[in-house]
């Protein structure tokens, strides 16, 4: 790239989001580092799958008060007239007119968890210490991925997750889970069930072995489960038909909250796309709602037995 190499003192970015995230992190961001420049970033959101909508939420969080953020609307820019606007209202679907008018982070293409919203996030997930904890698990090398959870009543209560990147195994995984909750916590982990066969350890140990050997106790089903059911248990856990939401998610669970939000069909398939990136966390906690939490009806399931080590 042109810019490469060279000493910026300001930049603007217009439609940044529609941009490669590298554009600004391998390129323009080192090239304003020496003169300490500023950056403008204008931009039609593109989804909350983008790094625009990451760099967008990571703002609020930043504590060198460096960053700031507006949105205005179509309107508010007062280049395009109402009487235009509501014409454009009147022709395109709900989720573009947001998009394009209203400065609004949508997923235009079908949304695998229909049923998350703001409304299952809340502070008020916490550890219940007396219950068992419930993990779920997905065995990606990088990230490998906990969903850390609690059963109270009717409730599943999301407090924790755990993301190891680098190459973690499932060795490093089980320790990192016994730092945190100890070696007297009852742990009941729900791990994806190929780890049944699957052997990372390089010494010839299952991924459910390893979490057997550091006292979990581990549920998985002989099969894997229908890609369908998972998708159907979660979407009834998050919100079930009458309307009732059982789950709740603190805000620290950051990537399966970005995974819930941003998760979508491949085109022209019912299948997750993989590509997204963001599909770990959304498996782990299918495994754990799956086998722990499952409100959806029977007779909407695939079989599947269950064996218990």
């Amino acid at each position: 790239m042109a810019l490469r190499g060279r000493s910026l003192s300001g930049v603007v970015l217009d439609e940044a989001a529609f941009m490669s995230s590298d554009v600004w992190f391998e390129v323009i961001r080192p090239a304003l580092a020496d003169k300490e420049g500023w950056a403008l970033f204008i931009s039609t959101p593109d989804g909350t799958a983008s790094w625009f909508y990451d760099l967008w939420c990571y703002v609020p969080e930043d504590e060198t008060g460096l960053w700031e953020r507006w949105s205005y609307t179509t309107i508010d820019g007062g280049n395009v007239s109402k009487h235009e606007v509501e014409a454009a209202r009147a022709q395109l679907d709900t989720r573009t007119f947001r998009q394009e008018f209203e400065a609004s982070f949508e997923n235009l293409t079908g949304l695998v968890a229909v049923s998350f919203s703001d409304e299952n996030i809340s502070q008020e997930a916490k550890d219940i210490s007396i219950q068992p904890l419930l993990l779920g698990v997905d065995f990606n090398v990088d990230p490998m991925s906990g969903i850390c959870a609690v059963k109270d009543g009717e409730t599943l209560y999301v407090f924790d997750e755990i993301m190891l990147t680098g190459g973690a195994t499932t060795w490093d995984f089980a320790e990192e889970v016994t730092r945190r909750y100890g070696v007297d916590r009852r742990i009941i982990a729900c791990p994806d069930p190929t780890g049944g066969a699957r052997k990372t350890s390089g010494v010839g140990v299952t991924d459910h072995a390893i979490l057997r050997r550091s006292g979990f106790t581990v549920q998985s089903p002989r099969a894997a489960w229908k890609i369908r059911d998972k998708i159907t248990a979660v979407n009834t856990a998050l919100m079930d038909a009458s309307g009732t939401r059982r789950t709740v998610v603190h805000p620290r669970c950051k990537h399966l909250i970005k995974s819930l939000r941003t998760l979508t069909y491949a085109p022209g398939t019912g299948l997750p796309n993989k590509n997204l990136g963001v599909d770990h966390a959304f498996d782990a906690f299918g495994y754990l709602v799956l086998q722990q939490f499952n409100l959806a009806k029977p007779e909407t399931m695939g079989s599947t037995s269950y064996r218990l080590y």
